[in-house]
């Protein structure tokens, strides 16, 4: 393909997803991806600012800030999900994996941090302790979006508002979980990836779904735009966008 087709591909794509697929887009107009590299390969999904904006902005920080690498995923029931993200499941005990998630300290950006520490210097003034409790995001559901295979959705407590930086990647159809966790993305390549993960060795002594070798997370790379994609990705991405177009 030459350059001028390859423009006019990326603006025709544009002009689809400024038509038909506005929550896929970020506030400049390009959709915005998310690629997770592991030991059996990658898995490459695409965010859904529109439909949880908070949600996507915070995996997006915790990606960009390495707070992803080296954590594994901890939780594997074929069938069902794949999950992982957990800051706990970095250690050697897998006993802890499923309990973490991010503080204050790692989702707040560079200006906030500093009104953060201001605070905590006033409070240490004071013979208080200072803040850095955990950090919930408050839900996000969608009453239309469906949990489906490829589906990145994000886990969460008992409370409604209690996710973190935990999330699940769907190796199934898995409606019972519509309107009650909080879709944030779609993984569309790479599921195989995931389908070696979900059926590997179980370790019952850590837990039910825990895993005998976990798989790690080598990294969790941002792609701004599908100029940035590689041409095996843009191919792919370009078949699945019909796929897309009834997510809302």
């Amino acid at each position: 393909m030459s350059r001028t087709q390859r423009i006019l591909t990326t603006s025709l794509i544009i002009l689809i997803l400024t038509g038909s697929f506005g929550h896929l887009l970020a506030a400049d107009g390009q959709p915005v991806f998310v690629r997770l590299t592991t030991e059996p390969g990658e898995m490459l999904g695409v965010f859904y600012p529109e439909l949880a904006p908070h949600h996507v902005d915070s995996f997006i920080h915790l990606s960009n800030s390495g707070f992803y690498t080296g954590t594994k995923f901890h939780r594997i029931v074929p069938g069902f999900v794949i999950q992982g993200g957990d800051p706990n499941s970095k250690d050697m005990d897998p006993r802890n994996d499923g309990t973490g998630g991010p503080r204050l300290s790692d989702v707040l950006n560079e200006e906030n941090a500093q009104l953060v520490d201001k605070v905590n210097d006033m409070l240490a003034a004071n013979g208080y302790v200072g803040i850095d409790g955990e950090a919930l995001l408050k839900a996000e559901f969608s009453k239309t979006a469906k949990h489906m295979r490829g589906s990145l959705s994000m886990a969460r407590g008992r409370d409604v508002d209690s996710a973190g930086s935990q999330f699940f990647v769907c190796v199934a159809n898995t409606s019972q979980l519509d309107g009650q966790y909080t879709i944030f993305g779609y993984v569309f390549k790479g599921m195989e990836v995931a389908d070696i993960i979900v059926n590997g060795e179980k370790n019952p002594s850590a837990g039910r779904d825990a895993p005998a070798i976990p798989v790690a997370i080598l990294k969790a790379e941002i792609i701004e735009g599908v100029d940035n994609l590689r041409e095996d990705e843009k191919a792919v991405w370009e078949q699945v966008l019909p796929e897309l177009r009834n997510v809302k």
